[in-house]
């Protein structure tokens, strides 16, 4: 972790320093670069090849699109993505979502839910504002929900506690890759690419 690249990429220059501040404060050998729109993210990364262990994209900066969000979440696969954003929208909490980013932080967060969100995301885990999850409307009769066996709904209430595959194997007494297997059949079940996007319609199904 001592070695880790930071890519921050905001088009406010004051917010942009609070979050390098914040993550050279608990990651202290972190290399932080800093751009201003979807545009340099994209020249940045390129440069860098592939070589970030930590992205953090605002949502509204100049070039950002949902479908240029899910776009580098392709793009960047092995590369821990967390959306930062001024707002919190259900509509704009989804399609974030949806496009398979597994962090959401609100510039409001506290500096202990920010670094519990990078935490999180860094140990393979999400991290969605439960106020968020919990304001999605509720959707009754769920199909997948009674094709999934006792042990798959036991993983999905672990990725909906943001837990990595780790913490929740711990918790199940089982090995990690059979936690992957599980939640291969859980996404395919749920018909979802994302631990955040099955997060939020495992709690719309009330399962939490």
């Amino acid at each position: 972790m001592s070695t880790m690249k930071v890519l921050i990429a905001d088009d406010h220059p004051l917010y942009r320093e609070a979050v390098a501040t914040q993550v050279r404060r608990l990651y202290r050998e972190a290399e932080v670069d800093e751009v201003s729109s979807l545009e340099e993210l994209r020249a940045t990364a390129a440069r860098s090849s592939g070589a970030y262990g930590l992205m953090l994209v605002d949502y509204y900066m100049p070039g950002m699109t949902p479908e240029a969000l899910a776009d580098l979440v392709t793009d960047f696969p092995a590369v821990p993505l967390a959306v930062i954003s001024g707002t919190a929208r259900n509509a704009d909490v989804r399609a974030a979502i949806q496009a398979g980013i597994r962090a959401y932080i609100p510039k409001t967060s506290t500096p202990e839910y920010f670094a519990h969100a990078l935490q999180m995301l860094l140990s393979g885990g999400s991290c969605i504002p439960s106020e968020i999850l919990l304001d999605q409307p509720s959707t009754p009769g769920e199909i997948w929900l009674s094709q999934m066996s006792g042990r798959e709904q036991e993983v999905l209430k672990g990725v909906v506690l943001g837990q990595s595959n780790k913490e929740i194997g711990r918790t199940l007494g089982l090995a990690e890759v059979t936690i992957k297997l599980h939640l291969r059949n859980v996404f395919r079940k749920m018909d979802v690419k994302s631990r955040s996007e099955a997060a939020v319609k495992a709690v719309k199904a009330g399962l939490s």
